[in-house]
């Protein structure tokens, strides 16, 4: 298993790529949390590895910005050949730009997302995970929210 995140020290983003119990996860700067048998159910954590964070949810482990770039490329292009008059490569542009995008949901592995840090738990079981639950979500962005008004003041 290994985990992606950003370091709560050194705010640095760190990949541990050993965090199995009896290990721990750790950044270069000396910022380090032991792993043990209570944190995982099986071969998935019960709670966020960096944090502590009961709530995970499933995401795919792509970056959204290279499908948002996919995306845009695809629309860009194909709206180019529609200038031209050309439907059937518009349409063909569109055709496989979409089955780029179905071809990499289906073989792209998912991931466990903490809704605080955002550290991305991998090669975990994910059975009973899941999706974006969109109301624990804005409760975790609203706290995160309060506690910076807070440090301000």
């Amino acid at each position: 298993m290994h985990v992606t995140f950003r370091c709560p020290n050194c705010d640095q983003s760190q990949r541990s790529d050993d965090c199995r119990p009896g290990k721990s996860v750790q950044c270069g700067c000396g910022w380090s949390k032991p792993v043990t048998e209570k944190d995982f159910d099986g071969n998935a954590p019960n709670h966020c590895l960096v944090c502590g964070t009961l709530d995970l949810w499933r995401q795919k482990d792509f970056p959204p910005s290279l499908g948002l770039l996919c995306v845009a490329t695809g629309a860009i292009t194909s709206s180019i050949a529609w200038y031209y008059h050309q439907p059937i490569w518009a349409m063909g542009i569109l055709m496989a730009f979409a089955l780029l995008d179905m071809s990499l949901y289906v073989f792209m592995s998912d991931v466990l997302v903490c809704y605080r840090c955002q550290a991305r738990h991998g090669k975990v079981d994910l059975t009973g995970r899941e999706a974006y639950d969109h109301e624990l979500g804005e409760r975790y962005r609203q706290e995160e929210i309060r506690s910076q008004a807070n440090s301000k003041s």
